[in-house]
């Protein structure tokens, strides 16, 4: 089969992982497997004819003027530059991630036109929530839900930025662009499911596969001695990287560390100064191999998201290598973490609780142990990439029928 991925960003954070993971699994299934998406960190190519065919400029749209926020609707340059790239080329399937944006839903009409079966994997609660997180001013937010957009342009919420993405998501709600031209839609969770069942998508659309992982370069015999609590991800606000500077003040001997990138990263390092944390390190951003062996030396990942997580890539990961993982409670993340058991859960936000679910798991390394190891037991038996690649091709199959009943 030739698999079309595309993605806005192919080769960053959780969703470049999973697709790393996905497409080496399909290609030892024998599948020929090519990804589209946006020129990251490049020019834009001007060959329509390249290797690779042209690709659309990403554009940042955080603080972007207003006159470029029609493109977030509906994007020409991604429609005509998929156009050029899939003239030379045929696919028995597209399967596609976040567009929302920058791709946009412009580039659905010109799948149509080929006759190419659409799959599209829910990463985020973006058609169920303008501002994709399911946070607000106030927390954990999920007023959105059941197509009340408007309410993203709360005074606690986006206000104009808001009012915004509330239009866009209104736009392509009531055209039903996703609706009706994507095939099948792939939930990660029955979480997500749920929610998109609210929407305007149709449910019987609507299928649970787990995101895949790699089992293989997981390091579940490493002792984890270097690193008591690490945080693997982006530094934003949304995922609230600053608890991990309180976890650290609230247990001076922990050793605390924080891998990624992000618009936060110059503030936690400025406030880990101001506070004389001498138990965090700062390790940047990694590579995909350097992830593993930091997993390898890591006792426990946490999660201090403030909004609502979906399939986080990094704890699966961290659980796939039997690290213990201590995540805010929240709905999706229960599937996998059963408090003292797959590990621990804390009242989200809450940085008191946060640091005694820590001193709990750092007081006790035989519970600890037990815990990761459960944990690594059920990521095996749900999220192994060869097991998910088969039921992405059963999803596949079904896309192809439902495809040729619309021609």
């Amino acid at each position: 089969m030739r698999i079309l991925h595309i993605e806005k960003t192919p080769r960053r954070g959780g969703v470049g992982s999973f697709l790393n993971v996905l497409t080496a699994a399909q290609r030892r299934r024998g599948h020929e497997v090519e990804v589209f998406g946006c020129a990251e960190g490049e020019a834009p190519s001007r060959q329509a004819g390249g290797a690779d065919g042209r690709r659309p400029a990403f554009v940042d749209f955080t603080g972007a003027p207003l006159w470029r926020w029609p493109r977030m609707v509906h994007n020409p340059q991604a429609a005509n530059d998929l156009a050029a790239f899939l003239h030379a080329r045929s696919f028995d399937v597209a399967h596609l991630h976040n567009i929302y944006h920058h791709l946009t839903p412009s580039i659905l009409p010109v799948l149509a036109r080929r006759r190419i079966p659409v799959v599209m994997t829910m990463h985020d609660y973006r058609l169920a929530c303008p501002a994709k997180h399911f946070v607000s001013g106030r927390g954990l937010c999920t007023r959105c839900v059941g197509g009340r957009f408007y309410r993203a342009a709360s005074s606690d919420c986006g206000r104009l930025r808001g009012a915004g993405l509330a239009a866009e998501s209104y736009v392509q709600a009531w055209s039903r662009r996703y609706a009706a031209a994507v095939d099948l839609f792939l939930c990660p969770t029955r979480y997500m499911r749920e929610v998109l069942a609210q929407t305007r998508l149709p449910a019987g659309k609507l299928r649970v596969v787990p995101n895949p992982v790699e089992l293989d370069g997981a390091h579940a015999d490493a002792a984890g001695d270097e690193y008591d609590f690490l945080f693997l991800g982006r530094l934003s606000r949304e995922k609230a990287p600053e608890l991990m500077l309180e976890l650290a003040r609230s247990l001076p001997t922990a050793r605390v560390a924080l891998a990624g990138d992000g618009p936060e990263t110059l503030p936690l390092r400025r406030r880990a100064g101001e506070l004389r944390l001498a138990n965090v390190t700062f390790l940047g951003l990694l590579d995909r191999p350097a992830v593993g062996r930091l997993l390898s030396r890591s006792a426990c990942l946490v999660l201090t998201s403030r909004c609502m997580e979906n399939s986080p890539q990094a704890m699966l990961e961290a659980m796939a290598a039997g690290r213990c993982v201590l995540v805010p409670d929240q709905p999706p993340l229960r599937e996998w973490v059963r408090d003292g058991v797959t590990g621990r859960t804390y009242a989200a936000s809450d940085a008191v609780a946060l640091a005694a679910a820590a001193a709990e798991v750092a007081s006790d390394a035989s519970w600890r142990r037990r815990m990761g190891e459960r944990a690594r037991r059920m990521v095996a038996g749900r999220h192994a990439a060869s097991a998910v690649a088969e039921a992405v091709d059963e999803a596949y199959d079904e896309a192809r029928r439902r495809c040729a009943l619309r021609w």
